[in-house]
């Protein structure tokens, strides 16, 4: 297990999260979510330090899901944590307003 390290803030956000990795797909639940990175909660297999994941997932208001490409950065006992990387623009504020609450 590797230590967690938050930078930013997060917001509590409950709901679905359809995960690709190592070539399969798996639904898990959201904990919280920040501008650089979301939390889960994950049935069966724990997930590896630094696997490759695809996370789609719907914000409140939002039709379209947002489809965030990233890395495993921290898993222990059915959670995780998972950092985003080249997040687009677009995206990037889109999830700093849903956190700091500005819709």
């Amino acid at each position: 297990m590797e230590t967690e390290q938050r930078r930013g803030p997060r917001t509590a956000f409950d709901g679905w999260v359809e995960l690709r990795v190592n070539g399969g797909r798996r639904l898990a639940s959201a904990r919280d979510l920040a501008r650089g990175g979301i939390g889960i909660e994950v049935q069966g297999d724990a997930l590896a330090l630094r696997d490759a994941v695809i996370c789609e997932f719907a914000l409140p208001g939002i039709s379209l899901p947002l489809e965030l490409e990233g890395a495993v950065a921290w898993a222990t006992d059915g959670r995780a944590g998972v950092r985003f990387e080249a997040v687009d623009p677009g995206l990037a504020e889109l999830l700093e307003n849903h956190v700091a609450g500005r819709f």
